[in-house]
């Protein structure tokens, strides 16, 4: 092996493969170590006259493109890097004929297994197939559909101190995982990535990495955001702290399904009633007692037809092209013909009213909310706002409005322009938002919530962002690694590139600064002063209609049993004989309602 302390020397492509003094090692006892500006191309670790000289292992790794551990033997095979910047080199020698390399680039420590970026939790999921084995369906780049799979899981905090700060822990292990279904989620995403979205409904509630406790995850991958992955986590938190009613969190992970490490995801709280998320009293699928049926109400404001949906032509005076107001029924999925009709007249009425001067509409939704959604829509320029994702609840009971809330998928934001407003460039249309923008009452309630905000609770937020950039670096650079040149689904594309995460981060900066300066001049300077938070509107809620205040009573289900469709009048009673040319609510054989003209 020669000498038992030789001097190393980094030996390869950038020096002609000789031993110069600048590529010599420092030696600390065993520790060898050595600092290069930049590395590129093939390279070893070899004394002078190549007597020892540390090389791949013979097993093909001999990649190095980014932070990572690399085992060397004696007359290995080359180790090869491609434009690195910012190299630290170490290793111990102690005159074996191996030695454990350490990589360490631009100031990113790898982690042991040498995918994962070592700097964030990591959860762990394995799906098994009826033989025992894996089953690699569910991370097939084809997986289409949204059927559960049923797996295990365990989250490994991995020593992440800021996410231990805000409550995050381990929970399972290896040893002893804990029972989850997992299924596909999502509808372009799902189907144009290779790195895919999942809904996670696990065994028991959980709080995991501080978030509310519930069963209810969803781990997205943000495999088309090219801003940083900060598209979601600005609208998120600037949600919640404007003070919408509730707004989901996510904390990032790296995740790893039946031993195949997926890269960087996003575990975020799923939109659910109760468990302290969205503030309504949960309410059964097929309601038909008039007491309950005024609520809770979760519903989407959907870019894409769904059988558990109403449609109306939208209406407003805003001189744009209207689209179809598809309102997707999220809590509860299936509704009653009671349900239905209720759903049906309120946003019957929102939608007339919509546009005109008066506070007609005012007693139906609720302005304070409308007015933070949309400023938070508007400051991070989401040309998809109105269009699709968009959430509105309503709580049981007299008195209840329906609030524009929770906020949810801001994967278009900053696509708009920062001297406009976001729906006067959409691609894609938006409902609603440009007629709710000609009410004088809206405009002024948005006004002063402006003042109030930027000169309170936006403050702060741009250390958050920073703070932000710097816990995804390694692990951005891990995902990019993994996903870097992998097919895609037919017809898909390539997952977003984050590695250059501080170049994302200036552009999603820059673009919140010259946003928010063009909106000072239309809504106001919120820099000459404090201003308070505006008082809550006071316009009365629309009363309950009479058929659920006047004892119609409980909806038969079976009142035309036999029958593949059973037809109900506008009051929710069965009709045994239909009349041609009369509007009924019909149910068909797997109880889904809709709205049908005989």
């Amino acid at each position: 092996m020669g000498a038992a302390t030789p001097d190393f020397y980094l030996r390869g492509d950038l020096n002609n493969w000789g031993s110069p003094a600048d590529r010599q090692f420092t030696r600390t006892g065993d520790t060898y170590s050595l600092h290069v500006d930049a590395l590129d191309g093939k390279f070893k670790i070899a004394n002078s006259d190549w007597s020892v000289n540390f090389g791949a292992a013979t097993d093909g790794a001999v990649s190095v493109s980014g932070p990572c551990y690399r085992d060397g033997v004696q007359d290995g095979a080359n180790f090869e890097a491609a434009a690195l910047c910012d190299v630290d080199i170490s290793f111990v020698y102690t005159g074996s004929s191996t030695a454990e390399i350490k990589f360490v680039v631009g100031g990113v420590e790898p982690s042991r297994d040498g995918l994962t970026s070592g700097t964030l939790p990591v959860l762990y999921i394995n799906v098994y197939g009826a033989d025992g084995g894996y089953d690699n369906e569910i991370i097939s780049k084809d997986l289409d559909h949204k059927n559960y799979f049923a797996g295990e899981y365990w989250l490994d905090l991995n020593g992440c101190e800021w996410l231990a700060a805000e409550g995050g822990e381990s929970v399972g292990s290896a040893e002893a995982p804990l029972p989850l279904e997992i299924k596909a989620r999502g509808n372009y995403t799902r189907r144009a990535f290779a790195k895919k979205p999942f809904k996670l409904k696990l065994g028991a509630k959980k709080s995991l990495l501080g978030m509310t406790k519930s069963k209810h995850y969803a781990i997205l991958a943000h495999a088309d955001d090219d801003k940083g992955y900060m598209r979601n986590f600005t609208g998120f938190s600037l949600g919640r702290r404007i003070g919408l009613p509730w707004t989901p969190w996510q904390q990032p992970v790296e995740v790893v399904i039946n031993g195949d490490y997926r890269g960087l995801y996003f575990l975020t709280e799923s939109i659910r009633v109760g468990d302290g998320r969205v503030p309504v009293e949960e309410l059964d699928d097929l309601e038909g007692n008039p007491d309950l049926v005024s609520g809770g109400y979760v519903v989407e404001l959907d870019n894409y037809d769904e059988d558990n949906q109403i449609r109306l032509e939208e209406k407003g005076q805003a001189p744009v092209d209207k689209d179809v107001l598809r309102v997707t029924f999220d809590t509860p999925e299936e509704y009653s013909p009671l349900q239905l009709r209720f759903i049906t007249d309120q946003f019957t009425a929102i939608n007339d009213l919509i546009g005109d001067n008066s506070d007609d509409v005012w007693r139906y939704l609720d302005i304070d909310d409308a007015a933070r959604y949309y400023l938070v829509e508007e400051i991070i320029s989401h040309t998809e706002a109105y269009h699709g994702s968009t959430y509105l609840f309503r709580d049981r009971g007299e008195g209840r409005k329906w609030h524009f809330s929770p906020l949810w998928d801001c994967g278009n934001a900053f696509n708009g322009p920062t001297d406009g407003f976001f729906y006067d460039h959409s691609p894609f249309g938006s409902t609603w938002i440009p007629s709710l923008r000609l009410n004088d009452r809206f405009n002024s309630v948005v006004a002063r919530t402006w003042l109030w905000f930027m000169s309170t609770g936006y403050k702060g937020f741009d250390d958050e962002l920073a703070a932000y950039r710097d816990h995804l670096r390694a692990a951005a650079a891990a995902d990019h690694r993994r996903w870097d040149g992998r097919p895609t689904p037919a017809d898909g594309q390539p997952v977003a590139d984050n590695s250059d995460i501080d170049t994302r981060y200036r552009t999603v900066r820059d673009h919140l600064a010259a946003k928010i300066a063009w909106l000072k001049d239309r809504f106001g300077d919120y820099t000459a002063g404090t201003y308070a938070e505006p008082e809550r509107d006071a316009t009365p809620a629309a009363p309950l209609p009479e058929y659920l205040t006047a004892g119609v009573g409980e909806v038969s289900a079976d009142a035309a049993a036999g029958t593949p469709v059973r037809y109900y009048n506008l009051q929710g009673q069965p009709v045994s004989s239909p009349a041609p040319g009369t509007l009924y609510i019909t149910v068909d054989a797997d109880g889904r309602p809709s709205k049908t003209i005989l």
